[in-house]
């Protein structure tokens, strides 16, 4: 049986048994909406939301910096160990760089030693009268080993500043140094036979020169000629000899042999050419002792780019060898870095 005024049916009574139609119908809930917010509240919110978003903004324009410093600091970083790493194998290179090059300085000041006393040796022998043969095939054996070949791979940008120009000035002094070498081997080779038959002649003069005379309208002339065939000072002159003198053509002046008689006396620039014997003491001078002279001087030359100048106080120079040996002691302090 259905409840009755919300009675409940007794046990048995199946509940799903629909209510009589008189039964009064369940309420429905009704939900309350929540209370509208007032514009003050609405205008703080507003507020708020834009002070968040600012905060917000800030500080995400502050991450973005921050990072960017981490950034610039992390490459800096880099940089800085990339460079000192860097700096490190160039100083490592400059060090073996400087042990290498002192090796090489070294061997060049050997050969230099070894070039200076056989220019010291020949100077002697100059004073004696003995021309230094052996020396022109020493020079040309004879090559100081240093150019600017040694200084490739060697870091010498990393030396200290003296240290460098010092390498430098070497370097091009013992290039020029070889070039002078070369020379003086060149004038050896020249001068030899022109030296030698002079120092022979100086105890058997021989006649070398002689002078002819001629006439340029009003004018008398003399010519200084070479003697064909050089006779003894000392014994008979020939009556005529052969002379070796310019000619003037219409293709040039030239040299041309032409007998001359030797002139005793009478007019001098008339009829057949006519030449006088010159005293060899009186040329010598202007010819073979000329030659050695400037042979001398050019050993004196050479030793003294080894040596330096020591004979004037106010242009003193330590020389090459010198040099080289101050330069090898300071390499070899800064090889000893490794």
């Amino acid at each position: 049986m259905p409840s009755v005024g919300g009675i409940a049916p007794p046990p048995g009574i199946s509940p799903g048994i629909p209510l009589p139609p008189f039964a009064p119908p369940a309420r429905p809930v009704i939900q309350t909406p929540p209370p509208k917010p007032t514009a003050a509240a609405q205008t703080i919110k507003v507020e708020v939301g834009e002070e968040v978003e600012q905060e917000r903004r800030k500080a995400s324009k502050k991450t973005a910096l921050y990072a960017a410093l981490a950034a610039l600091v992390g490459i800096g970083i880099g940089f800085a160990a990339g460079g000192a790493k860097e700096r490190g194998d160039r100083g490592k290179l400059a060090v073996e760089g400087a042990a290498g090059l002192e090796k090489d300085v070294r061997a060049a000041n050997e050969k230099m030693q070894e070039l200076n006393e056989k220019l010291s040796a020949a100077t002697e022998q100059l004073s004696r009268k003995t021309f230094p043969t052996q020396l022109t095939t020493d020079l040309g054996a004879i090559n100081v080993p240093f150019d600017a070949t040694n200084l490739e791979g060697k870091q010498i940008g990393s030396l200290p500043g003296r240290v460098m120009r010092q390498l430098l000035g070497f370097t091009t002094s013992v290039q020029d140094l070889n070039k002078t070498k070369d020379s003086l081997k060149n004038l050896l080779a020249a001068a030899q036979g022109p030296v030698e038959k002079s120092w022979k002649e100086q105890e058997e003069p021989v006649v070398n020169f002689s002078v002819v005379f001629r006439r340029d309208g009003d004018k008398t002339l003399a010519e200084l000629v070479p003697n064909k065939a050089p006779f003894p000072f000392g014994k008979d002159w020939p009556a005529k000899y052969t002379v070796s003198r310019l000619e003037r053509t219409q293709q040039g002046v030239k040299p041309a042999d032409k007998e001359a008689t030797r002139w005793i006396k009478g007019d001098i620039a008339g009829g057949d050419l006519q030449a006088l014997p010159v005293d060899p003491q009186s040329v010598a001078a202007f010819t073979s002792e000329q030659i050695v002279f400037k042979l001398r001087g050019a050993l004196i030359d050479v030793r003294q780019l080894l040596e330096g100048k020591k004979d004037d106080p106010t242009s003193e120079t330590p020389g090459l060898i010198k040099e080289g040996d101050d330069l090898a002691n300071e390499l070899h302090k800064i090889s000893l870095a490794r």
